[in-house]
This record gives C-alpha cells, structure tokens and sequence, in this order.
C-alpha cells in the first residue's frame, strides 16, 4: 500500500491510495476520510485488498505501538488528574479544618457564579423600502440579518443605531 500526498495549495491535497486518486479541499476532510475507512470492517477490507500479508502485518504492528503509546499518555494524564484532584482535596480540608473559606482571601466561593452584566439596547434601522425596524440586543453577539445588512450597506457601527438603553 502507498500514500502518496501532493499539497496543490494551503488547503488542499491530493492524495493518491492504492491507485485511487482523492482530492480533498480541506486538511480536516483527509482525516476524516481515512476514519470513515478505518471505521468499517468492510471498508477495511476493500482499502488493504492488494496489500501483501506481511506489509499488513507491518502496518498492524505499527497501529498497536501507537495504540500503546497512547494508552500510556492517558494513564499518565489520569494519574496527574488524580493527584491535582487529592491536592484539591488535602487543601479543602485543611481549610475547613482552620475555618477559611475563599471569601477571606476576597473571591467568590466556587458554589456561586458570577452573574454576565450584558446591557441591552433597543436599535432602530431601516431596510431598503424605507420601513423601520426595532430590534433589542446587545452590542455583542449576533444581530438579525437585517440589521447586518443595514449596517454592511450604511457603513455604521451598532453604536449609531441605538436608540434606549434596556
């Protein structure tokens, strides 16, 4: 089995597989495509059909040292989570134990969230008849279609169309 990829431009390739010619228009595509074949067995078999036994048996080889590799990086992430999740833990307790809480060093404790203080606005734009609009939301996010349009055509910013502050 040969993979042969040429870069035609920044996001594409072309990519040639067991005399199969495939063009890709995006980096992420390529990926999927090779999980959609390796995902089936069926598929498996039609893609590695004219591979000799023992390049099979290569490539097998090589995919389980891979899988090895990366059942040992995520024992080690789990095993560096657990011992971050006992610091926590060693840490709450001597806390309570003294009676501090994290308000006495001038935070939030984590029990309670922070409520956004988004102001709202009302906005007034028209669209290409003339008829006037109201639309209320903030000055982040996204905006009716409209509105986008009569901002793109007018060349203005949300600032200039608000008319109340909510």
């Amino acid at each position: 089995m040969k993979l042969k990829i040429h870069v035609v431009s920044k996001n594409s390739i072309i990519y040639f597989l067991n005399h199969r010619i495939f063009l890709r228009t995006d980096l992420v595509n390529v990926f999927d495509e090779i999980m959609h074949r390796l995902s089936s067995k069926t598929r498996i078999r039609s893609l590695f059909k004219d591979i000799h036994v023992e390049d099979l048996e290569r490539i097998v080889g090589r995919l389980s040292d891979v899988l090895d590799e990366k059942k040992i990086n995520v024992a080690e992430e789990e095993e560096k989570l657990r011992a971050k999740q006992n610091s926590i833990d060693a840490i709450r307790r001597m806390m309570e134990e003294k009676g501090v809480s994290l308000e006495d060093f001038g935070q939030q404790s984590s029990g309670e969230k922070k409520k956004r203080n988004i102001k709202r606005y009302l906005f007034e734009y028209s669209d290409l008849d003339g008829g006037k609009y109201r639309w209320e939301g903030s000055l982040t996010g996204r905006a009716p279609k409209i509105f986008q349009e009569y901002l793109h055509r007018t060349s203005r910013e949300r600032l200039d169309c608000i008319i109340e502050e909510r």
